[in-house]
């Protein structure tokens, strides 16, 4: 479990970089921030996906689809924007 939370981080710190400009990527105030928000967001991607299926699975709430819904659509849209920012950045 440790490998893969370390592999997911490693994506989204990785993704996350892709948004900070060229020039101060290699800040390091700006790396800390980026992973700073990177471990927030990853922690809320969890914990919404955890409560949902705590929600289905421990009180038998279909409701609990949404919070896991909502994760991956967070998910889903970082990979998209990661790629789509990594693209304009080699086209350069």
């Amino acid at each position: 479990m440790e490998l893969i939370f370390e592999i997911i981080f490693e994506v989204y710190v990785e993704l996350m970089m892709y948004i900070v400009p060229e020039e101060k990527a290699s800040s390091k105030k700006y790396r800390t921030i980026v992973i700073l928000a990177a471990t927030v967001i990853l922690l809320g991607v969890f914990a919404l996906f955890i409560w949902g299926c705590v929600l289905i699975s421990g009180y038998n709430n279909k409701l609990g689809i949404i919070p896991i819904l909502i994760a991956i659509v967070i998910s889903i849209i970082q990979i998209i924007a990661g790629f789509i920012l990594r693209d304009k950045k080699s086209k350069k």
